[in-house]
C-alpha cells in the first residue's frame, strides 16, 4: 500500500551474509519460498497483513539494522482508541525488548526495533520477527475488542 511504502526505511544494499540470515529467519518462521526470496532480496515481506521490513541504520552494511512492522489501524477502531492502545502497548512492550510503536500520518502503527550489528543467528532473528508480529496481533486484537465492547455498551444504553 502507499502508506506501507512511505514508512519503509531507505534501502541500503544488504550483504550476502545478511541476505542469507534474512532468508533463513523467514524459513524458520515457516514462510513459503517466494516470500523467503522476496524478503532476502527486498528486505520486506507481508505477514498476516503486517509489512515486516529490515533496513540498515548506517550507510555501511555491517552496522546496526532496524526491523519495522507496519500495522494498519483496524476497521472500527477510532483514532483515539488506537492511540490509547498503542500507548498502553508501549508501556508494557518496552519492558520486554527495545521496541516501540509510533503512529504515521495515516493513523497506522509502526513498530520499530533496532537490531545489533552482529545479529547473525537466523533463529534469533526469527524470534525477534515473531515477537514483533505477535505484539502487533495482540495490540490489534485488543483494540478491536475494546472498540466492540464500547459499541455494545453504547447500544445497550
Amino acid at each position: 500500500t502507499e502508506s506501507a511504502q512511505a514508512h519503509v526505511p531507505p534501502r541500503i544494499p544488504l550483504s550476502p551474509a545478511r541476505r542469507a540470515c534474512l532468508a533463513a529467519a523467514l524459513q524458520h518462521m515457516g514462510a513459503d519460498d517466494a516470500s523467503v526470496r522476496a524478503f532476502a532480496e527486498q528486505g520486506m515481506v507481508m505477514v498476516n497483513d503486517v509489512l515486516l521490513a529490515i533496513a540498515s541504520l548506517q550507510e555501511r552494511d555491517d552496522g546496526r539494522w532496524l526491523a519495522s512492522a507496519l500495522l494498519p489501524r483496524p476497521e472500527g477502531v477510532s483514532s483515539a482508541r488506537w492511540s490509547e492502545a498503542l500507548l498502553v502497548a508501549n508501556g508494557q512492550a518496552i519492558l520486554l525488548a527495545p521496541w516501540a510503536f509510533s503512529l504515521d500520518d495515516s493513523g497506522d502503527a509502526v513498530l520499530l526495533m533496532p537490531l545489533e550489528p552482529d545479529m547473525a543467528d537466523a533463529r534469533m532473528l526469527a524470534a525477534c520477527f515473531d515477537g514483533m508480529l505477535s505484539l502487533c496481533e495482540a495490540v490489534s486484537t485488543g483494540a478491536q475488542a475494546l472498540a466492540q465492547a464500547a459499541q455494545t455498551v453504547k447500544e445497550a444504553a
